[in-house]
């Protein structure tokens, strides 16, 4: 007969907590642990693991939760629990430069309600491990109600007095409401799975992740996106604003330690694709960034005044943990305001109070350098009241930027944007094309295209109908490309004129022609509404062409060039691609599809034809 452990236990009930106890020991000699790394969708660097358990069903447990539904039922959560942490605990010690990373344990909130509870044992454990209180965070599922927001405080509360960080876990998923979240302030929200799923093509589950995530970045907390499965989830998240990453498309779970735990090398590759905007605006973040001095959270109180009074012009002060990471700001008014009642001298100088700064320490928001200049705009437009944003790289405390800092940030990108951008159609012009293929094109990628397209009898419709109806029609092409390269996170330029420039990489050729294509049909389709009844119906109108001859011209259409880039080449530029594109656009006019295709040679230059692809 197969060993059935929650009928066991539960029998047990009438036999003693010694006997039920030496049987919760033997299962959890029998399970064991797997770590999944959560990293920086900008940078690959791993910020932690999750501990997630693993062999439960060699113990006869139907299911994880059934495991400690049997441990609260027979009143053993709490020691089941602590041997569990234990475990944990001790095999996350056993990863390279753990003391840098994080631990995220799932933590069952029913535990503070048990009879034997005692705080301070994972404080011991994390002791006797060599690490330190904060390098934990405990995962409170909402899949437990906790919508109670007085009880999940008193949760946060209890563990936040011992040093330890909250993260709410699958949250989308059940009863939590935002005033829990309000009022409670947790460090980190785990998006739920639900909601990642396909988010690169729902643009309902998009907004909702976005919401949440501005609403976390105004209470100072961090977001995580759970169940990341796709390159395309992966690049949707990290463009609206998620600020760490997990699922299985960055590693699956694995019960073996890593050799390695700074980054994940094949995130890294895709995190420094596509970031031209990005890269710009960390750049400018960097030359406004305040670099105000961190405070230490061992500091002695005493020695905060003389911070202050050393730095006259600096309001907050940042500060940090031993390994640089940022917990929170000190305002100067605070600590002054605190200084100048009855006693409040006497009190900082007291031995009780010298490492403890707690009581001055505010929550602040923390974004990683590369965050854009507009989510972090908007984190300063949600919040009623903000002393500013501490920014970090890979974790580490960078500087901080205040209101004043971010203004003159913000205005110095548009004013580089409207250099670099067409004044009709807003998109990136000639110099900001060249320096984005510059950067592109300088490293190898094993597949990566660039597109021309080229209005056909564009003149005709803009002598009869106007310049007008002509920069309409080219603001429609824009938005069609919008639309047909939203999938894969295109490059998309205009030239000038009725001349479009895009440029993809890391997607498969029949990806690449699908979308090119797609984005042609549509605009064949929807540009015949742009003339008039008579033009439309006959098929063609009457004008003039470039040599001054009156022809009839069919009604407008566009073509498209598209160069395949040899992979191992990196000496490959614009202008190099530019020529290659000229000849097959000729050869697109000419076609009954108007497409054409090309490998770039990389030896001589000449550009082999592939058929063209039937719509």
């Amino acid at each position: 007969m197969a060993f059935d452990a929650e009928d066991e236990l539960t029998a047990d009930r009438s036999e003693g907590p010694a006997i039920r106890l030496r049987n919760w020991k033997q299962i959890v000699e029998k399970v064991d642990f797997a770590f999944q790394p959560i990293v920086n969708p900008h940078t690959g660097h791993v910020f932690g693991y999750e501990a997630l358990l693993r062999r439960w069903e060699d113990s006869g447990f139907s299911s994880i939760q059934s495991l400690f539904d049997t441990a609260w039922e027979t009143g053993n959560l709490h020691g089941v629990d602590m041997m569990l942490r234990e475990k944990a605990i001790a095999k996350f010690a056993r990863l390279p430069e753990a003391r840098r990373l994080k631990l995220f344990y799932n933590f069952d909130s029913r535990v503070v309600r048990t009879r034997d509870y005692q705080p301070g044992r994972t404080a011991e454990l994390l002791r006797n491990a060599g690490l330190e209180r904060d390098t934990i965070f405990l995962e409170i599922s909402e899949r437990h109600d906790i919508s109670n927001a007085q009880y999940l405080q008193d949760i946060l509360l209890r563990y936040r007095s011992q040093g330890f960080k909250v993260a709410i876990d699958d949250y989308g998923s059940g009863f939590a409401q935002l005033r829990a979240l309000y009022e409670c302030e947790p460090d980190i929200i785990k998006i739920d799975r639900f909601f990642i799923d396909g988010i690169d093509r729902d643009r309902r589950k998009e907004l909702f992740v976005s919401q949440i995530t501005a609403f976390a970045h105004m209470i100072a907390a961090q977001v995580v996106a759970e169940g990341v499965e796709t390159r395309e989830e992966f690049l949707c998240c990290r463009r609206i604003g998620c600020d760490l990453v997990q699922g299985f498309f960055i590693a699956r779970p694995s019960v073996d330690l890593p050799e390695r735990t700074d980054i994940v090398p094949a995130i890294s590759g895709v995190s420094l694709e596509n970031r031209r905007g990005v890269e710009r605006d960390g750049d400018v973040l960097r030359s406004y960034l305040l670099e105000t001095p961190p405070i230490e959270n061992n500091i002695n109180p005493v020695e905060i005044l003389s911070y202050f009074q050393k730095n006259t012009d600096i309001a907050i002060a940042p500060v940090i943990n031993r390994q640089g990471e940022p917990l929170g700001v000190i305002r100067d008014s605070d600590f002054k305001a605190f200084i100048y009642t009855p006693f409040g001298r006497e009190l900082l100088q007291n031995p009780a109070n010298r490492t403890n700064i707690s009581r001055f320490l505010r929550r602040c928001p923390i974004a990683d350098i590369n965050t854009s200049l507009s989510e972090l705009l908007e984190t300063f437009v949600a919040a009623d009241s903000l002393d500013g944003v501490i920014l970090t790289e890979n974790g580490l405390y960078l500087g901080v930027l205040d209101q004043s800092a971010l203004l003159r940030a913000v205005n110095e990108r548009n004013t580089l944007n409207a250099r670099d951008e067409n004044p009709l159609t807003r998109l990136p012009g000639n110099s900001a094309i060249y320096r984005y293929a510059a950067n592109a094109l300088a490293k190898p990628r094993r597949r990566r295209f660039a597109v021309y397209f080229d209005f056909d009898n564009f003149k005709p419709f803009n002598d009869l109908y106007g310049f007008r109806q002509g920069d309409r029609a080219i603001l429609l092409f824009k938005d069609i490309l919008g639309k047909a390269l939203s999938q894969n996170d295109w490059f998309v330029g205009h030239i000038g004129g009725d001349d479009f420039f895009a440029y993809v990489q890391s997607i498969d050729f029949e990806d690449a022609v699908s979308a090119v294509q797609r984005a042609q049909y549509m605009f064949d389709e929807q540009i015949k509404s742009f003339y008039d009844a008579k033009t439309r119906d006959q098929g063609y109108l009457i004008g003039k062409g470039r040599n001054g001859e009156t022809s009839e011209f069919p009604l407008m259409t566009v073509s498209a060039a598209l160069v395949r880039i040899p992979p191992e080449r990196t000496d490959i530029t614009l202008d190099h691609i530019s020529i290659e594109a000229a000849k097959l656009k000729a050869t697109a006019k000419n076609s009954p599809t108007r497409f054409a295709s090309g490998h770039y040679d990389a030896t001589d230059a000449v550009t082999s034809m592939t058929p063209p692809e039937v719509r």
